[in-house]
């Protein structure tokens, strides 16, 4: 999930039709900041009641927070790691595995967040974006290597993620309010000319009641629908959004997905160190076929559950007005990449260890990792 708690102003709309406008050809360099020392208590906004009276409503952000991305273009890098690939089960662990070695993998992911609805008490966005990520082995690159069939299906065809996702942000008054998040992916192996059927979709979604307890303060709990971890996994969620006194550091968290620790050089220049969970579940259209070359009963509902823990530094700075750019940089682990046949057994939740629960058990190795992200931002 991306920062789903995060909103742009309706007030930057005249803004951001002038932007597409003018700048329509330079939409690869999106980054975006605010105004220095921006002052986020200015967009509070109030409601006059019949009585006469006011009513304010909670604002979605803290002070200093980074700001909330309208449109993102990255590209990540991932350095050498170990791939060792066992015989599906069942198969030991040990039983006839091959070990190989991505060489690289490397992808682009382009994401896009705007107001649809955007008044005192309410926001609706609606958001989407494309991800993939292209692998290079050592077995595809030399013949004489023995290779499996999934590190062959894996360097082929690639992974690829096509999502749409929306988000309501409802404050009550100033204190109180509700954060709701459904998200669609279509993830796979797809490609143009060989598409999923659109049962191969899989939803998420997140609720989160919230408080904000002052402009450096909101905290909240939930509970969400995700696939994270590879496989569909119904856990708690909190969130806390802090900035200290001296606006110089602070917190910025949505677990399990992610956590951060933030420091501002200024309120345009900001460093992040933490931990993020990112994965789904992507659909081997293309790539099933090929487990019977080997003899193995595959079923049509062959799924890579792919997960990885990224421990990253994240340099957050403008480049020119509400142009900002993102370098991030760390060690990636993979919590999972193994092979089902699709089952949506209970057992295989966030929490379970045991290896015959899957088609075929793959153990990759961690490696660092590096990536660029262009942001076109909203104050």
């Amino acid at each position: 999930m991306s920062s789903f708690y995060r909103f742009p102003n309706s007030r930057f709309r005249n803004l951001l039709a002038a932007f597409f406008v003018v700048s329509s050809s330079a939409v690869y360099a999106q980054t975006d900041t605010t105004q220095v020392e921006e002052d986020y208590s200015k967009y509070e906004t109030a409601q006059v009641l019949g009585d006469g009276s006011v009513k304010r409503y909670a604002t979605q952000k803290v002070f200093g927070q980074t700001p909330a991305r309208l449109i993102s273009i990255g590209y990540e890098y991932q350095l050498p790691f170990a791939l060792r690939v066992n015989t599906p089960q069942p198969a030991t662990a040990t039983d006839n595995s091959i070990s190989d070695r991505v060489t690289a993998a490397s992808g682009l992911r382009v994401e896009a967040n705007f107001p649809i609805i955007s008044r005192n008490n309410i926001i609706w966005n609606l958001g989407g974006g494309y991800a993939d990520m292209n692998y290079s082995t050592q077995s595809a690159a030399s013949p004489q290597v023995a290779r499996s069939t999934f590190a062959n299906a894996l360097s082929s065809n690639g992974l690829r993620n096509f999502y749409a996702t929306t988000t309501l942000f409802k404050p009550f008054d100033e204190k109180n309010l509700l954060i709701v998040q459904a998200l669609a992916e279509y993830a796979g192996d797809w490609r143009p000319n060989s598409m999923m059927p659109l049962s191969a979709t899989k939803i998420s979604a997140t609720a989160v009641y919230g408080r904000k307890i002052h402009d450096r303060f909101m905290w909240g709990v939930g509970a969400t629908r995700t696939f994270r971890a590879g496989q569909i996994n119904y856990l708690p969620v909190v969130l806390l959004n802090y900035t200290s006194r001296t606006q110089k550091w602070g917190i910025e968290m949505l677990a399990p997905a992610r956590a951060d620790f933030r420091y501002n050089f200024t309120s345009r220049n900001m460093l992040r160190l933490g931990v993020e969970l990112e994965g789904t579940s992507y659909r081997l259209h293309n790539g099933a076929d090929n487990f019977k070359a080997d003899g193995n009963t595959v079923s049509k509902f062959l799924e890579l559950r792919r997960s990885e823990i990224k421990f990253r530094a994240i340099w957050d700075a403008p480049i020119k007005d509400f142009y900002w750019f993102s370098l991030q940089a760390g060690y990636r682990t993979f919590y999972n990449f193994s092979l089902d046949d699709g089952d949506p057994s209970p057992a295989r939740s966030l929490f379970s260890s045991s290896n015959a629960l899957y088609f075929q058990r793959n153990l990759p190795g961690g490696g660092p990792f590096v990536s660029l992200i262009f942001n076109l931002v909203s104050p």
